[in-house]
């Protein structure tokens, strides 16, 4: 198919160039690298996760090594993956349920009813990353390193109360990746794939019933006034992986000692502050919540039976691509479990 070149085209053009000049000549002078985020400053996400992060590479360095996070968001939350890759930006988060069909291993974090914790199955996660998924190198160009996961998500809408599963026929739904996409049409529902910068527009103008989201999504991107009704399954109907990732260009023109540094303060370190962090994000969204009169109901246990059956085939098209991969998808998933609950034990 023949290429058009746009003016949209030519300006994300420019903004790559530009930004990866910038990047060269900074480097150069002292390796000050820039992080970019679409997502609020005031979230906890970022206040208490990832602005940790940066600060501790620059202390932990002594100053050879500075991250500065951008005051602006360099575009769409999908746009990222590629920022990163192609040197536009030095370092930032993505998600990969953004970008279906790149990255497939990080969906084993993102299965329903495993945790409602954001921590256990973010440090759970990395675990699971470490002894299954490095050798696999699934994003080439970046080096990974941290993760997070947030909490469970949940079923909000602004219709009705939904007791049964049947109540969900007909609705329009906004999704954030194709595992959850496919429990949304598996249930009745119609669902539509959107980030979460949109979802506001969403709600407000019809074009969506309701959204797949955490407790902490109704809060930081002001949807309290929208929602009405929530739905919360047991260990969370699905989770969304978040994954850091420095240009590897980036990271290989550090030190190999900083490089040994920098990672000291990521890893399963990272994972345990920034899944407290999303930890936090839910507890403020759930208490904003009530102060909005959200109706919060537990699914109930038939409605659990059948969401776990409609998930079987789902999981089973992840363990067959996880084989195409090299990767022994029951043992994956076992590990996982197994590291929640050690999370969850403390441990």
């Amino acid at each position: 198919m023949r290429k058009v070149f746009t003016m949209k085209s030519a300006t994300v053009f420019s903004l790559t160039v530009l930004l990866t000049a910038g990047n060269v000549a900074e480097l150069k002078a002292g390796q000050n690298l820039r992080y970019a985020t679409w997502d609020p400053p005031q979230h906890e996400w970022i206040k208490f996760g990832v602005d940790r992060w940066i600060k501790s590479i620059g202390k932990v360095t002594e100053g050879r090594v500075n991250v500065k996070k951008l005051a602006k968001g360099l575009g769409a939350p999908p746009a990222y993956h590629d920022f990163i890759r192609k040197g536009a930006i030095d370092v930032a988060h993505i998600i990969p349920a953004y970008t279906p069909g790149r990255l497939e291993l990080h969906k084993v974090a993102e299965f329903p009813f495993l945790a409602a914790s954001a921590k256990a199955r973010t440090v759970a996660y990395w675990r699971v990353y470490e002894k299954h998924f490095r050798k696999v190198n699934e994003a080439k160009g970046m080096k990974l390193l941290n993760v997070g996961v947030h909490g469970g998500g949940l079923i909000h809408n602004t219709k009705r109360p939904i007791n049964k599963m049947s109540d969900l026929k007909g609705m329009k739904l906004r999704v954030s990746g194709d595992n959850v996409a496919g429990m949304a049409k598996g249930m009745g529902a119609t669902p539509i794939f959107a980030s979460i910068l949109k979802v506001h527009n969403m709600l407000s103008k019809g074009v969506a019933d309701g959204v797949f989201l955490t407790f902490e999504g109704i809060k930081n991107f002001k949807l309290g006034k929208l929602v009405k009704y929530t739905t919360v399954p047991p260990g969370g109907l699905y989770a969304t992986v978040f994954q850091m990732y420095m240009n590897q260009k980036v990271w290989d023109g550090i030190s190999k000692g900083d490089q040994k540094l920098i990672e000291s303060v990521s890893g399963e370190y990272g994972a345990q502050y920034l899944g407290a962090a999303w930890e936090l994000a839910d507890q403020n969204g759930i208490k904003h919540m009530k102060e909005m009169g959200i109706k919060m109901t537990p699914m109930p246990a038939p409605f659990v039976a059948k969401a776990k059956a409609i998930w079987k085939p789902l999981q089973a098209k992840w363990m067959a691509k996880a084989k195409e991969k090299g990767v022994d998808g029951e043992a994956a998933l076992a590990m996982m479990k197994s590291e929640i609950a050690k999370v969850e034990a403390g441990k």
